[in-house]
């Protein structure tokens, strides 16, 4: 059971039943065929680039910054948004439920920033490693299930629509 209380900002704690809820956000970046995942050294898991929103950052604006924090692609533009999913766990002892909104991308130009631009960047670049892959391998191969849904969602997306604009997805 998930209470909603008024919130100051886009993380709370309900202490009563020792519970988190806040708002991720990230991309699914695309180039041609090819979709960016992140695989976190630390776990071995395969992921894709998310983090919280800020308070007072606009969903899209905060997918934007954690794509360009966590791969370095200084100017990933959005093609849409995919919608939001929920994803529910346990972390340290607390109920987590994390609302994750994820934008489909592509890349600008292939500029990438060498240090860091950011407080967490270099760390964020020591713990990932991008991999560019099949887009048709891309849902099996990722970790979590909301990021899975996310995928299917942004292959979808791109049958009906990236071959008009760009001759080929």
């Amino acid at each position: 059971m998930v209470i909603r209380l008024p919130r100051s900002g886009n993380f709370t704690i309900l202490p009563a039943m020792n519970a988190v809820f806040y708002r991720a956000a990230g991309g699914i970046v695309v180039r041609g065929k090819e979709v960016l995942v992140l695989r976190k050294l630390t776990k071995g898991e395969w992921m894709l680039p998310k983090g919280k929103v800020e308070d007072g950052e606009t969903l899209e604006a905060a997918a934007l910054r954690e794509t360009r924090e966590e791969t370095g692609y200084r100017n990933p533009r959005v093609l849409t948004n995919l919608g939001t999913e929920r994803a529910e766990f346990w972390l340290n002892n607390r109920r987590i439920t994390r609302d994750e909104t994820y934008f489909l991308m592509d890349l600008m130009d292939e500029t990438r920033d060498e240090f860091p631009t950011h407080d967490d960047a270099e760390w964020d670049r020591a713990i990932f490693e991008l991999h560019w892959i099949p887009l048709a391998e891309a849902s099996e191969r990722l970790d979590f299930e909301p990021a899975r849904e996310f995928m299917r969602r942004a292959a979808q997306w791109l049958a009906a629509h990236y071959n008009h604009h760009h001759g080929s997805a």
